[in-house]
């Protein structure tokens, strides 16, 4: 906060308009650390024009100034709802991040994945709308099979939370997983060695897909009277493994 006291902030901004990759890069990881803090800090770097400058640094030909633009993004992305609409107000940057949350080298692709997570968790109804308009559930489940345990547990609680509101509003949001393979990593995330994530992999599953007859075989019956019943279990939360309401912001 002393360092930004001292006005600063607009001049790290102007550089991020550099040709050079040397300027640029310490440009990007100072504005990235001032938006790790609080939401005023997170702000004064936005007023500063730092969006501006973010679809032009997604596709600069250097992989570590779009994995630190996209680290920053994230950053802004598990600030208030009202800068995570402002995101939101840059859609054609939006669909860079959703692109590289596809198809990017690991390391920027898990940055473009915090933040596509931390708006699908932390924003309005209508900014998980726009994500799923914008293409971020078949991104989203793009990342399922990847052999990152922590990305893995934050791309189910974003899933997670786009299925709710989906569902609270009318919205087939489950179909769209569905038709995305989604649902078929899911279910083989069941057999993933992260208690975790076999967890949320079952909590999701049971709560917005059920449970097709006979998938469940090997379930014992219960006992009414001398009978057998064979019925399905109730469906259960396991709440230990919940993430808290809200962005998961990132701390490097």
């Amino acid at each position: 906060q002393a360092v930004m006291n001292e006005g600063i902030t607009p001049l790290v901004v102007n550089l991020l308009a550099h040709e050079s990759a040397s300027i640029v890069t310490p440009a990007v990881r100072i504005l990235g650390n001032f938006v790790s803090g609080s939401d005023s800090q997170t702000q004064a770097v936005i007023d500063a024009g730092v969006l501006n400058h973010v679809g032009r640094l997604l596709e600069f030909p250097k992989k570590t100034i779009r994995k630190e633009t996209c680290w920053l993004i994230s950053n802004i992305a598990a600030g208030n709802k009202q800068q995570i609409g402002l995101l939101m107000q840059q859609p054609q940057d939006m669909l860079k991040i959703i692109d590289a949350v596809r198809e990017a080298e690991w390391e920027v692709r898990k940055e473009a994945t915090w933040i596509i997570a931390n708006i699908a968790t932390g924003g309005k109804e209508e900014h998980v709308h726009g994500l799923v308009d914008l293409g971020a559930i078949d991104a989203l489940c793009s990342v399922l099979d990847v052999a990152d345990a922590k990305i893995t547990l934050v791309v189910l609680d974003a899933i997670e939370n786009i299925l709710k509101v989906g569902t609270a509003c009318g919205r087939d949001y489950i179909g769209y997983v569905d038709e995305c393979d989604g649902l078929d990593k899911i279910e083989n995330l069941q057999e993933h060695q992260n208690n975790n994530i076999y967890a949320k992999a079952i909590n999701i599953i049971e709560t917005f897909f059920g449970v097709e007859e006979g998938e469940d075989e090997n379930i014992l019956p219960d006992v009414e009277g001398d009978n057998f019943a064979f019925g399905l279990p109730p469906s259960h939360k396991i709440d230990d493994v919940n993430f808290d309401d809200g962005a998961l912001q990132q701390q490097q």
